[in-house]
């Protein structure tokens, strides 16, 4: 089983941040931090970017509930040592781009960030309900909604990032 486990690594001078946004930081955007740097590390190689998580509402330093760690336990991923990390100001601007889970967060990110509102969106221009005090089949849908979504996203960064360095 995959632990969770982030660190930058060499090529960090270069490295983009993405930001996943949820209210507390336990629930829907572990479950996109992890399943999207899966993807990513894949799709344009390990180290190119590094996903974080954390949360509008969140209280630092709480466990993903019981359904997240479970609903990731079942795709291989070890959730239970990450941790919530309330989103601040300077966490927000630092980041290439901030993807939220719902639009009333969408709002509350872009007001925070000194510039570039364009960088904070939707999953693939989706909104991705807040599973918190449901029953376990309500996080795996949720986790397989996210699924659904991270191709597009997935493939919308690998063409930013082409661009970005294409010679001009």
């Amino acid at each position: 089983m995959l632990v969770l486990h982030m660190a930058l690594t060499g090529n960090a001078s270069k490295q983009r941040e993405i930001v996943v946004v949820c209210y507390g930081n336990i629930c829907r955007s572990p479950m996109a931090e992890v399943l999207l740097q899966r993807a990513l590390d894949e799709r344009v190689g390990e180290g190119v970017i590094l996903v974080t998580s954390a949360g509008i509402g969140a209280d630092d330093g709480r466990p993903p509930s019981q359904g997240t760690i479970k609903a990731m336990a079942a795709r291989g991923i070890d959730l239970r040592f990450t941790r919530s990390t309330y989103l601040t100001a300077a966490h927000a601007d630092r980041a290439w781009r901030l993807y939220c889970m719902e639009q009333y967060q969408v709002d509350r990110v872009r007001a925070l960030l000194d510039e570039h509102p364009e960088r904070v969106m939707l999953l693939d221009g989706e909104e991705v309900p807040d599973p918190i005090g449901s029953g376990q089949q309500i996080y795996d849908e949720v986790a397989l909604q996210i699924e659904r979504l991270l191709p597009a996203v997935v493939d919308d960064i690998a063409r930013a990032i082409s661009a970005e360095e294409a010679p001009v």
